[in-house]
């Protein structure tokens, strides 16, 4: 589902006549249990019944039903008032990750990346208005952003999304800046719609891109894009680290070269 539709449904602004508007096909009943998965994340692991209906703007009935329906399927867990999701979501990411071939191509390069520079190092790929990151090596170091297999972060504020944005279509790069929410996550995060709009004109224009604490103060990001000879964009390699590593001259002379080195290492060997 698009963030777009997701912010609607959490914020209730979803209409009768936009639901009208829907394909005969569409099922109500199987988007109103995926909106409720989405109720749990990182902020709000554990939620009530109550808690849900609100951000969703369902009646409290329907809630219960859904909530009840898939603590049967194994998906929810219930403890007295308090809901919460089980291991067995994970299922439908790892299904999905098992037959995507990028993680596959992407990891032997990325940890050789991840050797050399000692740092971590990630493969991301847009999902609507955010990155997800589908593939990575754990850090030699202890101070590091803490991002696992699956972590997703609004595009807007990383250096990722910055890359795999500016390289949409130019009508879909417009529909982004022109609805998406860009919030601001830090002071120094990019929510200028024309500023973060040249960042990509930019971004588009070196196949890479840095984020500098638009997301954590004092974190640097750094991605380039991994593109096909057919010009088509598969993903990002990024390395996010304390911005204190890495002067403006060693990032431009060190760092991005040798993510672009990999990211283009990882093309090659997805057509192969």
């Amino acid at each position: 589902m698009a963030q777009e539709s997701i912010d609607e449904a959490l914020s209730g602004d979803v209409s009768p006549a936009d639901s009208g508007e829907r394909p005969s096909y569409f099922l109500e009943s199987l988007e109103r249990g995926l909106n409720v998965l989405e109720c749990f994340d990182a902020q709000h692991p554990v939620l009530t019944l109550s808690e849900v209906a609100t951000r969703l703007g369902i009646p409290r009935a329907t809630a219960r039903r859904v909530l009840l329906t898939m603590t049967d399927l194994g998906y929810m867990a219930q403890d007295g008032r308090n809901f919460s999701l089980t291991p067995r979501v994970l299922s439908f990411g790892f299904s999905y990750l098992r037959n995507l071939p990028l993680p596959r191509v992407a990891q032997r390069h990325i940890e050789k990346l991840s050797l050399d520079l000692g740092e971590a190092v990630s493969v991301s790929i847009l999902d609507g208005d955010r990155v997800v990151f589908i593939s990575r090596t754990a850090s030699p170091r202890l101070l590091n952003m803490a991002i696992s297999v699956g972590t997703s972060f609004p595009a807007h504020a990383t250096s990722s999304g910055k890359v795999l944005l500016a390289n949409l279509s130019a009508e879909r790069r417009e529909a982004f800046l022109a609805t998406t929410q860009l919030l601001p996550y830090t002071k120094d995060t990019v929510i200028d719609r024309a500023v973060l709009g040249r960042e990509l004109d930019a971004a588009r224009e070196r196949d890479w891109a840095v984020s500098v604490g638009e997301l954590e103060g004092g974190m640097l990001g750094a991605a380039a894009a991994i593109r096909t000879r057919s010009d088509t964009v598969l993903g990002a390699v990024t390395v996010e680290l304390p911005a204190t590593r890495y002067t403006g001259s060693e990032l431009e002379t060190i760092l991005i070269p040798r993510l672009i080195e990999c990211a283009r290492a990882i093309a090659v060997d997805s057509l192969t």
